[in-house]
């Protein structure tokens, strides 16, 4: 039991919502890509963002932002996490974080380092013994700086999204995803709510969900949305759709 006037953010799956200080939490959030605006226009671009009636903005971290050249990283000016969720916090606004490593994005190798391809025979996005090394170093410099972040600690990060429509890819790599789930939950917290995110297809769905991870689905604006949520249900039968 939280102690009275701790901060606390949980799935309540009996009445299928969200809990935000025990109680009843919708939000209504919005993409921005800090690693695309130059960091002079943050406060701008986050206060229009609450002024549209947003609560919640949704935060993706391209790793190949912040380590360029293995083991030199980078979090300052335009690359300033902490200074992006503190203007984020003081906006009013909370934050869904999804930190990858994969991101997808639009953005250059979907945020994964070029030098993870020095090795040539690496098997990205799986359990492959070189890529799982770096992004468990990668992790362990990023995650221990968004723990105080969390919105249980005081901050303003809500949910974190691991990896990032995973069942698209081909290798479906479960212990891959055991792996992170483990490495999350080390350096954020069990208490913290993890999801995942996948398309609007049984494969996506079975590929990229794994126990202990909120399961979440996607999908455009051509699509049944009754169907969609349908879907989710047979993978995620109860909690917020």
């Amino acid at each position: 039991m939280q102690r009275f006037g701790a901060p606390s953010f949980s799935i309540d799956y009996k009445n299928n919502c969200f809990q935000k200080d025990g109680k009843p939490f919708q939000y209504v959030s919005g993409s921005i890509h800090y690693s695309r605006i130059p960091h002079y226009y943050w406060k701008d671009r986050l206060l229009k963002m609450y002024m549209a009636g947003l609560n919640a903005v949704q935060i993706y971290v391209p790793w190949n932002f912040h380590e360029e050249k293995r083991g030199v990283y980078n979090f300052t000016g335009d690359r300033d996490l902490e200074n992006f969720l503190d203007l984020a916090n003081q906006t009013g606004l909370l934050v869904i974080l999804r930190p990858g490593p994969y991101i997808c994005a639009e953005w250059e190798m979907g945020g994964l380092p070029a030098w993870l391809l020095q090795k040539p025979n690496i098997v990205l996005r799986s359990a492959d013994t070189d890529y799982l090394e770096a992004v468990s170093t990668w992790m362990a410099v990023l995650l221990p700086k968004m723990r105080r972040w969390l919105y249980t600690n005081g901050g303003n990060i809500i949910t974190v999204q691991v990896e990032n429509e995973y069942g698209s890819y081909y290798t479906c790599d479960y212990n891959y995803m055991r792996h992170l789930r483990t490495l999350f939950q080390f350096f954020l917290g069990d208490k913290t709510v993890l999801f995942t995110t996948d398309g609007n297809t049984d494969r996506e769905m079975t590929c990229g969900t794994l126990e202990g991870m909120y399961a979440t689905i996607d999908f455009g604006t051509d699509v049944n949305i009754s169907q969609a949520f349908s879907r989710q249900r047979r993978f995620e039968p109860r909690g917020p759709l």
